[in-house]
């Protein structure tokens, strides 16, 4: 059971992943992989897949960055 909800999950991420890559605005673009990202670490959780835990966190961190950077950035040129 467990791993058809994994194998859910990755095609979830998958569509995640692929839409970013599809969007115009750069901010959409990483907000969607971000969120791909999560589910792919969801994925390698459930799978207890240490590889793939560990590439997508590293993705997810340098995404939120770039992501709190934008914000505070535009916050402060108002």
């Amino acid at each position: 059971m467990i791993a058809v909800i994994a194998e859910i999950i990755g095609w979830v991420a998958t569509i995640f992943r692929s839409a970013g890559m599809l969007c115009k605005s750069a901010n959409m673009v990483k907000y969607l992989v971000s969120l791909g990202n999560l589910f792919w670490m969801i994925n390698g959780f459930l799978t207890h897949n240490k590889p793939l835990i560990a590439s997508n966190a590293i993705c997810l961190v340098i995404m939120l960055y770039e992501i709190i950077k934008n914000y505070y950035s535009k916050k402060s040129a108002v």
